[in-house]
């Protein structure tokens, strides 16, 4: 079985404020390569990890972490869950991309407003099945799994593959599909119409435990605008718009008891995809008492039935 250690931060080999993979204990890994090698940016970087055995091809488990568009890591310590993947037969990929990153002013980077961050995602699934030969990679079985805000990414990713606007051909690779086979969406953000208006509800009166990092509207960060006075431009940036007969299986998992994204983001998602794509496309479990990033989402009969739809779905 890997072993995946954590390293914390200020211990050596973290430079970050956050806890972070310590990739030691994995032989078979490519680290901070970038996807946009013709056009590089310092975020736009990944990490591909291969299981211990097998010349491969492997599936791909593709993940995107959260952090509310302005924060996160392809290898903050979330992921380390995920990598159970690698113990299923999965290469596992973390993905970093531009981020709304808090600047000392207090105001915000534009780098990471939509769609500049799901461009990136899209550029980076292009060159996994670009180099997917060099890196024993099975382009044909990619999966997209994405936490929070990364659960926004990889259901945009999936419903706008076919929407030739939503690529930025500059990223390269423009020759090679963005496809994927499934995705996975934890917890994720959707309609950020919706996402304004909760947040805006959390911010005047916060819970306790409510985290400090979230005490500004995100989806309007992420947006660059107030989403709530401006429905006719977040239209497009809302995945439920994009849903299309074509659209990859999706398994979407979200609690009712979640504090930082309204259920009723997941459930319109899933709704819109059976009257679209019909039952089947979408599977959706919701646990009454989960919380946002419920650690019972890394329970192994969770991990079970995550894994498990994977490689249906997959064929793995």
């Amino acid at each position: 079985m890997t072993t995946i250690n954590i390293l914390q931060p200020g211990e050596t080999g973290n430079p970050h404020r956050t806890p972070v993979i310590d990739p030691s204990g994995i032989s078979r890994k490519y680290l901070d390569l970038s996807y946009t090698p013709d056009l590089p940016h310092p975020m736009r970087r990944l990490d591909i990890y291969l299981p211990e055995g097998g010349d491969g091809p492997f599936p791909v488990l593709i993940y995107m972490h959260g952090g509310g568009f302005v924060g996160g890591l392809k290898n903050d310590a979330h992921a380390a869950g995920y990598m159970e993947a690698l113990d299923e037969g999965f290469a596992f990929v973390g993905v970093e991309q531009r981020l709304c990153s808090p600047q000392q002013d207090g105001s915000f980077s534009p780098e990471g407003r939509f769609p500049g961050a799901l461009y990136d995602l899209k550029a980076a699934i292009r060159y996994l099945r670009a180099n997917a030969a060099q890196y024993k990679l099975d382009p044909d079985r990619f999966a997209l799994l994405g936490t929070s805000a990364g659960g926004y990414h990889v259901a945009m990713a999936a419903a706008t593959q076919d929407i030739s606007a939503m690529y930025d051909e500059s990223l390269g690779f423009t020759d090679v599909s963005g496809h994927v086979h499934a995705v996975v969406d934890l917890f994720g953000v959707g309609d950020l119409v919706l996402q304004s208006a909760y947040s805006d509800k959390m911010i005047a009166d916060p819970p306790a435990g409510y985290p400090v990092f979230l005490l500004q509207n995100f989806a309007d960060v992420f947006f660059g605008v107030p989403c709530q006075e401006n429905t006719h431009l977040t239209y497009f940036a809302n995945p439920e718009t994009w849903v299309s007969p074509g659209l990859p299986p999706m398994l979407i998992q979200m609690g009712a008891a979640d504090m930082v994204v309204p259920v009723e983001c997941a459930r319109r998602l899933a709704q819109r995809i059976d009257a679209v794509c019909g039952k089947g496309c979408a599977d959706y479990d919701e646990f009454p008492d989960f919380a946002h990033g419920d650690p019972r989402f890394h329970d192994p009969a969770n991990h079970k039935r995550i894994f498990d739809w994977l490689r249906e779905k997959l064929g793995a």
